[in-house]
């Protein structure tokens, strides 16, 4: 018998979604032959997504919020319902490739492993950089360092390869990992940063992130947010987010350095053109600065590793 897993879906008036996936998620199970259950999280929606679960899913166990309370309390409330300790997090808006499950399992023999992420392909084919996020500072900023499948593949034939953070929408993570942590910080709600975050947290604890790219899944174009979040909320939601990423994990010395001087350089540019989006997204950052400190001493305190030490260990080499 393989090792069991919990596949944890959250769902907001998702139903289409649902109806598209979920046969992807319960034919690999079978495929696979993996011991495995399907929990999805409805978060409060007001579709047919409830229906269609009872009416032709009735395999998959029911988590229901009755009002909406966001990403991380859905994920929060199907790691609470989850009895296994290896859990996979799915967002609706992805499609799971049959043989994409067990190449995450292995990594768990290693008892520092926190989570792993297969590689995440977008509807056409072509490789999602955030499948591994690989990051150097420039400018002030954490940038992503380009990477192409046949190298990562080549590299994977010798060692494993180790990620900042693993993608939230499609990760295979350790339970009680998960919830020592605290799942996802809720800072960051409704949406976006999250996972960068809590890869930060499990990292400076000495708990590794690995990207496999032997196992896929396909990442939809449109998903729950895209279709019912305004564009501009989205952008000040990001925009906020960034902030109290930094307030809370860039070393000190580099906060005061670089990071606060080129940001206050941004926001005086994005005044002058009248950038409300973005300068409101730092206004609601400002005022969440108190809870982005009580989270920073907190990560300091517990810290096994450095955050320098952190960027060193997950560099692509």
């Amino acid at each position: 018998m393989s090792e069991p897993i919990t596949i944890i879906i959250p769902n907001y008036n998702g139903a289409h979604l649902l109806q598209r996936n979920l046969p992807s998620v319960l034919g690999c199970i079978e495929a696979d032959g993996l011991n495995a259950r399907v929990i999805v999280v409805d978060d409060g929606s007001s579709d047919a997504s409830l229906k269609v679960l009872q009416a032709n899913f009735p395999v998959v166990t029911v988590v229901a919020h009755t009002q909406n309370r966001g990403f991380s309390e859905a994920i929060w409330s199907g790691v609470q319902a989850a009895e296994t300790e290896l859990v996979f997090l799915l967002n609706s808006d992805v499609e799971l490739n049959a043989g994409s499950l067990k190449p995450l399992v292995q990594y768990f023999d290693s008892p520092d492993t926190f989570a792993v992420c297969p590689l995440i392909l977008d509807e056409d084919g072509s490789v999602n950089r955030h499948s591994w996020n690989v990051r150097r500072f420039h400018w002030g900023n954490l940038k992503a360092v380009d990477w192409d499948i046949q190298s990562a593949l080549d590299a994977r034939r010798q060692r494993w390869l180790p990620t900042l953070y693993t993608s939230g929408g499609s990760m295979m993570v350790r339970r009680s990992m998960f919830v020592a942590l605290g799942g996802f910080h809720p800072i960051f709600k409704p949406f976006y940063g999250e996972d960068y975050d809590l890869g930060l947290r499990a990292w400076r604890l000495g708990w590794a992130s690995y990207f496999e790219p032997g196992a896929s899944v396909i990442h939809q174009s449109r998903g729950s947010i895209k279709d019912h979040v305004k564009r501009a909320y989205v952008k000040q939601v990001r925009r906020r987010n960034k902030y109290l990423l930094e307030w809370i994990h860039m070393p000190a010395w580099r906060l005061w350095s670089t990071v606060i001087p080129l940001s206050l350089w941004q926001l005086l540019g994005e005044a002058i053109l009248l950038d409300r989006v973005n300068l409101k997204g730092f206004g609601i950052a400002l005022i969440k600065l108190g809870s982005a400190l009580r989270a920073r001493r907190l990560v300091q305190r517990n810290a096994k590793m450095t955050f320098s030490e952190v960027l060193q260990r997950t560099g692509k080499k």
